[in-house]
Formats: structure tokens, sequence, C-alpha cells
């Protein structure tokens, strides 16, 4: 049987069997690792993962495909993501310890009082006899920026100290973060389409597709919610950003972008984006006051922490923010340490610095990509509102899957959402919810394949959509693309 019959098979199954499908895999999953007998082999383990990622993405893509053909209300749409919501919710964390390294360091500042810049972990006397830690990054000073430890902090004060109860608060915060970033969507799209032109290209998805796309994403609901990771409250952060531009409630722009940098700092490549937004449109008041909105945002947050600046460990934190895993650094290194002393024997010695070289190239190469979109902007006539969401999408998108050092699959919550705000004809679009899709290997063992999981994960989508993109242009020399300002041009 041919790959396009197998998925002919699916086409004519109606919305409410993939709900289904997709309910039972959860659910499924939720009881084989609650079950320590089912779960504990590692083999086992492997052997359950891989099927499940398949009905997960298969599952998402088909019922996409329903969605498209019957028409089903957003009603529908919010009571079956909240129903995979509460059951993702219900599968504990299995494939990453980071929540309770966000548990660590909310701890150490409710019970302990201690500044998670300046005190590690390790610092509390008899931690390994504290049951609400757990031996998780302990040595490190927080890579978080002051918002979220104060999150941190908050949650586990309302988990009273039980630790069961702190995991599910913080797990039941990212429901509600993807429950708000779903709400953000369907206004926005909305207002996209509302604006736009009826006999042009739909300027955005509709308000239901938009809205399937994120609440069932497995991405969403398998590392944001059920292994909590904190990435979608950044995302929440950036996608309030679009959201305002689109509503034209431009001085809170960059206030919710300093608050998703004060969540973790990668937004910060979106200020200079956002600025230059402000000024090509004349904004200057919400320029002003959102610059004084978001010092003030700064200055609030850093408060408990900012006294102490002297003792912070930044060089720590630098050094883990530079960490290679998972990216096209990670990826060519290791070509590079499996060559070095077999091809490149005279190069051994000097591993660190080829490292350093890289690492500085992808940078570099970063800044001049980043400084030619800005000029280019600059020299435009003007800069609507979806023209600035996409590019705010392009730059941390380059950021995190391509030049960043340290890529895991979850960095995508940081600026998931924004795809579904560009036009369904933007290829840019189609490329991150295939990306998000084969990011999904990341719980088999190829997350963890030095070689493989680049290739496979983010390199090989990548590659299909570039002859995807030209087989298209050569077959319809017609297809409208858009001109640097967002107009639709032949």
């Amino acid at each position: 049987m041919s790959q396009i019959s197998f998925f002919r098979r699916f086409e004519q199954y109606p919305f409410k069997r993939w709900v289904l499908v997709m309910a039972l895999a959860l659910g499924l999953t939720a009881l084989f690792y609650n079950t320590p007998f089912l779960s504990g082999p590692r083999w086992a383990r492997e052997v359950f993962v891989w099927p499940l990622t398949a009905v997960l993405v298969l599952a998402y893509w088909q019922g996409f495909r329903a969605l498209q053909r019957q028409s089903v209300s957003l009603k529908t749409l919010w009571m079956t993501g909240l129903l995979l919501a509460l059951l993702a919710l219900a599968i504990p964390p299995f494939h990453s310890t980071d929540l309770f390294g966000y548990i660590n360091r909310g701890w150490q500042q409710w019970h302990y009082g201690l500044n998670p810049y300046v005190y590690t972990v390790d610092h509390i006397p008899r931690w390994e006899q504290d049951p609400m830690i757990t031996d998780h990054w302990v040595n490190n000073p927080s890579p978080y920026g002051f918002l979220y430890l104060l999150l941190a902090k908050t949650l586990c004060a309302l988990g009273a100290g039980h630790k069961a109860l702190t995991v599910f608060v913080f797990k039941a915060f990212n429901v509600l973060i993807v429950g708000l970033t779903g709400l953000l969507i369907v206004a926005g799209v909305n207002l996209l389409n509302r604006a736009s032109d009826p006999s042009a290209q739909p300027t955005a998805l509709r308000a239901p597709q938009a809205l399937y796309l994120y609440l069932w994403n497995p991405l969403v609901l398998i590392h944001a919610i059920s292994n909590g990771h904190n990435d979608s409250v950044m995302g929440f952060f950036v996608t309030l950003a679009a959201f305002l531009a689109i509503a034209g409630q431009w001085l809170w722009i960059l206030p919710a972008l300093m608050a998703a940098t004060l969540i973790k700092y990668g937004a910060v490549v979106i200020l200079p984006l956002a600025v230059l937004f402000l000024l090509k449109n004349r904004a200057w008041g919400a320029l002003a006051g959102g610059l004084l909105w978001a010092a003030l945002l700064l200055g609030a947050t850093g408060l408990p922490y900012l006294p102490d600046w002297q003792q912070f460990h930044l060089t720590e934190i630098n050094r883990n923010a530079f960490v290679s895993h998972g990216s096209l650094h990670s990826f060519v290194y290791a070509i590079f340490k499996n060559l070095d002393k077999t091809l490149l024997p005279g190069l051994h010695a000097h591993r660190e610095t080829i490292r350093a070289i890289l690492k500085n190239i992808l940078l570099g190469a970063y800044a001049l990509f980043l400084g030619g979109l800005c000029w280019r902007r600059v020299r435009q006539a003007d800069y609507p509102p979806r023209v600035w969401i996409r590019d705010a999408l392009l730059a941390m998108a380059v950021l995190i899957c391509v030049v960043s050092l340290k890529f895991y699959p979850w960095y995508l919550g940081m600026f998931f959402p924004l795809v579904l705000y560009l036009s369904p004809a933007d290829g840019l679009q189609r490329l991150l919810l295939w990306v998000s899709c084969t990011q999904m290997l990341s719980i088999t063992f190829i997350g963890q394949a030095h070689l493989l999981n680049f290739v496979l994960m983010t390199g090989l989508p990548i590659f299909y959509w570039w002859r995807w993109q030209k087989k298209a242009v050569h077959h319809k020399p017609s297809l409208t693309q858009e001109d640097d300002r967002g107009r639709s041009v032949e």
C-alpha cells in the first residue's frame, strides 16, 4: 500500500473520531506513566513512545483535514481542547525534569528566602533531606528572568510545601496559560480577517482552524502541559504583544515584550523590531510610554533580586546559555569530534577553540541577519502590524531553531502561537507546523542521538520545505506572494 493511499483511508473520518483517537492516546499515556510496573523498564518506555508519537501526529493532521471539510464550532473546539488538556495534565512529567528545577528555584525563595541568582540550591544545608527539592541542576544559578522567578515563588506558595500538589499547581498554571494564549489567537485572527479584503487571499486562518492548530498540537500537549515547561509562558507574552499590535493598542507592546524577556531572555531580539515598528508608524506616545512602562516592569520585578546584583553568578549563567545540544552547532561540532582523532588529529587539542569559532560564526551571521532585516524595514515606506509579526516570528525562529547552541523541542513554545497569525499562503507557517510535528521525535531515543536529532527533527523538515517551495514556484509561476510591505503581488 502506498503512503498516499494509507493516509487517504483516514480522509473521510469525521472530526469527532479524531477527538476520540487523541483522547485515547493521551489517556493511555497517563495510565502507562502512572503505572510503574508498565513504565519502569527503559525498553518498555521506548516501545511505547514510538506508536504514541505516530498516533498523536497523525490524529493532529487528520483532525485538521476533517476540520477543513466540515463545520465545527468554536465551542466544540474549546471543549475538546479542554478535554485533551486535562488528559495531558494527568500525565506525569516523563521526558524532562525541568519542572522540578522550577520548583527548586521557587521553593528556595519561598521557604528559605534565598536569591536564586546568588545562591544555588546546593547552598541550602541538608537540601537532600528536603522532600520539596529534586536533584536537578542544584549547582547552577537561575537561568530565568525576574518575572518567572516571582511566578515560581508564587506557585510554590500555593503548593504549601506538598510536592505533588506543587507539581499540579505548576502544570495547571500552564493549562491556564495555554487557554489564555488560545483566546489571543482567536481574537487576533478574527481582527485580521475582519480587516482584510474579502476578494484577496485570506489574511489569516479562520478562528476555528487557528485555535485547533494550537490547542491540539502534540508539542503543546506533551511538552507545555504534561512535562510542564515554562516556554509557553514566554510565548503567551510574545503573543500578547502581537495581538496588541493587531488591535492598535500599541502602548503596551513594549511592556508585553519586556514581560516575555523577563520569563526567558530570547524575546530580547524582538525588542528592536518593536521599537522600529513604533518609529515607522510615528507612534511617538506609544514608544515613549511603552519604554517607560517596560522600564518600570523591569525595575519592579527585579526589586527582590537586584540589591545583590554584584554577587550574581553571571559567568555560570552565561555558560549554561551556551551549552550545545540538539542544534546546528551541536550537529557540526559532533561531526568534528567524531573526525578529529582520525582525520584531523592536529586539531584535537583545539576542540574548545573550534567550538567557540563555530559559536561566533553563528552569532555573527545572526547579527547580520537581524541587522539586515531592520535595515530593510527602515528603507521601506510603511511597516504594517502583520509584517512586523512575521518579522518577530522569523527573528525568533531563526534564533532558536538555527543559531542557538541549545535547541530543545519545547523552545518552540516561545514563538509558536505567532505562526497562526500568518496567512495560510505563507510558507513559513507550513514550515513551522511541520517542525512542531517532527520535534515530537524528541520523546523517542532520537531526541538524545546527537547527530540524528538535528537531522531528523529540524534539518529534514527544512530541506523538505525548501524542495516544496521550489516545486510550488516551478509549477505555479503565478502563485500569489507578498512584497516587503505585506501587499499581494503577482
